[in-house]
């Protein structure tokens, strides 16, 4: 059942996600990624949305995307780019065959809300990256100053992490990027524009490993 799920979660993400994309999330995308530089990694990388944001003179970038079914299109979305230093890995989030402190840069869109173990995964984020390397995210959370919506991201959650391959509603990420030991001087809290209620609450930003 969670193959079937997950080949038309993939297979939609890109059509669902377009007006909301167009709305607020690829402007985002655009100012964040621009700034990465050096050997870069991208977690949960999915179809590739990411690709055409990355600045010509990074050195490395790898993508990394454990599903099967997004992978496929991220592979395609790769090879239509041309960019030569980009690179396609099956790892998950929670443990990626590299060793501590390769990367400058470590990205993250939209999946801190999906990992199967969101602290494990901050953890080898931060493992990864060099000291006073770069963690750049997007990410929907709990919208923690309206408990109306926090009532209804409740009730949904059970439904809508069912429906959308593991996705959770009610991650207070900030506190958990923090507490990981970021410096988050540089994290904006965010209005998820044309998104459903329940997932319209979000930060983006940059957290720094500390040197």
């Amino acid at each position: 059942m969670l193959s079937v799920r997950s080949y038309f979660f993939a297979k939609f993400y890109d059509a669902t996600m377009k007006e909301v994309e167009e709305a607020c999330l690829g402007a985002w995308r655009a100012e964040l990624l621009a700034k990465t530089a050096g050997d870069v990694l991208e977690i949960g990388a999915g179809t590739g949305v990411n690709i055409s944001y990355y600045p010509p003179g990074i050195r490395r970038l790898i993508l990394s995307e454990p599903d099967r079914n997004m992978r496929e299109r991220l592979a395609q979305r790769v090879e239509e780019s041309g960019i030569e230093q980009a690179t396609v890995a099956d790892s998950g989030a929670e443990l990626i065959d590299f060793p501590a402190a390769s990367f400058d840069c470590v990205v993250s869109t939209l999946v801190l809300c999906s990992v199967k173990d969101q602290s494990a995964s901050l953890q080898e984020i931060y493992r990864l990256l060099r000291p006073g390397g770069a963690f750049f995210f997007i990410e929907h959370v709990l919208a923690e100053d309206n408990p109306r919506i926090i009532r209804w991201q409740k009730f949904f959650n059970p439904l809508w992490n069912f429906m959308c391959c593991g996705c959770h509603l009610t991650r207070d990420t900030a506190e958990a990027i923090r507490q990981t030991g970021f410096q988050t001087d540089q994290l904006e809290r965010v209005i998820v524009e044309s998104a459903p209620a329940v997932i319209q609450s979000g930060i983006m930003g940059i957290a720094i490993k500390p040197a």
